[in-house]
């Protein structure tokens, strides 16, 4: 067996199919993957002491997320592991970056074989299989609480306005956006149990004057395989942010041009391969599942409505399993 094997993250698989050979004669074993989720779960292995890697490559441009941040993820959980940088696409701003962010190397397509393993062999070793050291997720500690969110529309009567404060203010609603689309009033809310959110959603909201409809979505969390709840344990960590927390989410909704409620509908036995992939989008806020008309609720944030666009008809509509997408951009009141 090789002693040197290389982590190959390119989703060309024309350079996939030239690297590999050509390593090969050089004297390293390549293991290639198409995305970023694919390659933080083939490092995964690492920690099962199963088919160690002694140099990863990574491309800038994948379909699933930027190369920086998974230059920022594998070397916050793998310190000691040398990563080269590729890129079609870069200057001398793109090296600094990668520089910046403890990249061993850093090399621009077009390039042969040869270059990369010349570049390879000037790489110290710190250790012939990095150890990684592995940190317990605590479970939260104290009472829980359950979430659900809560999609409304009005009668064109309604005083939107008057509506919209007196849930703003309400018991156990963490936050309240208007939206465009198929409805006018997105919720999140949060309880000890489902049942005390469903008896303020019955008691309390649909109650308010104009209330038509209410969609009820229960916050399902998903069930992954431990390997990739490790991942999604340590993305934000290791970029330094807080998906997933409400308030962070909320608190994001006034430093971007704009913001959207996405909603899928998917294939139920996709969950694995779909919720790891939407959860590491650069765009996405906050990924929930959800039990009810729909399987996963967004929140995406961009420079506007159009890169938000852009972002889901390139990296959320091709993914294997999605059937249905809507999006509903949140916008201010007076907008509607």
């Amino acid at each position: 067996m090789n002693e040197k094997k290389v982590l190959l993250i390119d989703d060309e698989v024309s350079l996939q199919r030239s690297l590999s050979l050509g390593l090969l004669q050089k004297g390293y074993e390549t293991e290639s993957c198409e995305s970023g989720m694919c390659g933080l779960k083939a490092l995964e292995r690492i920690k099962n002491k199963q088919a160690p890697f002694q140099y990863v490559v990574v491309d800038l441009r994948l379909p699933d997320i930027d190369g920086i941040n998974l230059l920022k993820v594998i070397k916050f959980n793998y310190p000691e592991l040398p990563v080269v940088v590729i890129t079609g696409y870069g200057n001398e701003t793109t090296e600094a970056n990668a520089r910046s962010e403890k990249a061993d190397a850093y090399l621009e397509k077009p390039f042969t074989a040869e270059e990369l393993s010349a570049i390879l062999a000037d790489i110290p070793l710190k250790k012939a299989a990095p150890e990684v050291a592995t940190e317990e997720i605590a479970e939260p500690s104290g009472a829980s609480s359950v979430s659900a969110y809560v999609l409304l529309n009005f009668s064109d009567t309604a005083d939107l306005a008057a509506v919209y404060q007196d849930l703003y203010f309400m018991d156990q609603v963490l936050y309240c956006d208007a939206i465009k689309g198929d409805f006018d009033l997105a919720l999140l809310l949060q309880a000890g149990t489902l049942a005390d959110i469903r008896a303020t959603v019955d008691n309390k909201i649909k109650t308010l004057p104009g209330v038509k409809e209410a969609v009820f979505l229960p916050v399902d969390p998903p069930q992954l395989p431990e390997g990739v709840a490790n991942i999604i344990g340590t993305f934000d960590k290791a970029l330094g942010r807080e998906k997933g927390n409400p308030d962070a989410a909320n608190n994001a909704n006034f430093q971007k041009s704009a913001s959207s409620y996405v909603f899928l509908e998917i294939e139920k036995d996709k969950l694995e391969q779909i919720y790891p992939t939407l959860y590491i989008n650069d765009q996405v806020v906050s990924c929930d599942c959800s039990a009810g008309r729909y399987d996963i609720v967004l929140l995406m944030q961009g420079a506007s409505f159009a890169e938000i666009d852009r972002n889901i008809l390139a990296k959320i509509k091709p993914l294997d399993g999605v059937l249905r997408i809507k999006e509903m951009p949140i916008i201010k009141l007076f907008e509607m």
